[in-house]
């Protein structure tokens, strides 16, 4: 594994036009592994403290998953020709979401990656949130 800094930066909009930006940044760690790329590391947000999360992007099949391990646990694939339901457990209930993906770009080299995701939040067939996901990541020699 390789250490990383990596920064996630959300910017969501509620159908009433209300706007919201989510953001992390911190270190963590990045492998290959049969044939894809994974970013791990400990988020730390409202509502996410320490929450160990893991993405897995698939240049193959231009997806991505992320992942976080409980009291958050929720597995939530972007794929633009899927829609993907998932559950994300908050604490002491439990929410379904599907996942209309837009967009997905993974530009990734040895030195850095950035990935943008473009996607709607549904809750049934209504929008729950809009959103404009990036994650970007950089190896780091020396903490």
């Amino acid at each position: 594994m390789k250490r990383v800094k990596i920064k996630v930066n959300n910017k969501q909009t509620s159908p009433d036009g209300s706007k919201d930006v989510v953001s992390y940044e911190g270190k963590g760690d990045y492998k290959f592994k049969n044939g894809k790329h994974y970013l791990i590391y400990n988020e730390n947000n409202k509502g996410l403290e320490e929450v160990k999360t893991i993405l897995r992007l698939d240049e193959s099949k231009n997806n991505i998953l992320l992942k976080r391990a409980q009291p958050n646990e929720m597995r939530q694939i972007f794929d633009e020709n899927n829609k993907c339901e998932f559950k994300y457990n908050l604490g002491t209930h439990k929410m379904i979401f599907i996942t209309d993906t837009k967009s997905v770009e993974i530009d990734l080299n040895d030195k850095k990656g950035k990935i943008k995701i473009k996607y709607d939040l549904l809750q049934g067939e209504q929008v729950f949130t809009s959103n404009n996901l990036k994650v970007e990541y950089r190896f780091i020699d020396k903490e």
